[in-house]
């Protein structure tokens, strides 16, 4: 029996507590590959600017310190979701991609 793995592609929720798609992702059982894409010009007119992106780079090492405890670590890419989501996909043979909805 072959397992796919599951992508968790974190976009705003940086945290691991209270995270609906983390927690699906562990209820399916299967490998979980933690993921967060930069695609700045997917923010149309809001693109980050200097604050942001000093809040962003903090908030994904402190996720990846987080990943490592137990046993994981996040994967950063950039690039477009669509495009990048369908490599990963290819890469990893997952089964699966998970994400949590932005408002």
């Amino acid at each position: 029996m072959t397992t796919s793995p599951t992508l968790v592609w974190f976009r705003s929720d940086l945290r691991l507590r209270d995270n609906p798609a983390l927690w699906a992702a562990a209820e399916r059982g299967e490998p979980i590959i933690p993921i967060y894409l930069w695609s700045p010009e997917d923010e149309g007119d809001w693109s980050p600017g200097g604050a942001t992106r000093w809040w962003l780079h903090h908030s994904l090492q402190s996720l990846d310190r987080s990943l490592r405890e137990i046993g994981q670590r996040l994967i950063l890419r950039i690039g477009p979701p669509e495009r990048v989501l369908r490599e990963l996909v290819q890469e990893t043979s997952a089964g699966a991609v998970l994400w949590n909805r932005r408002y």
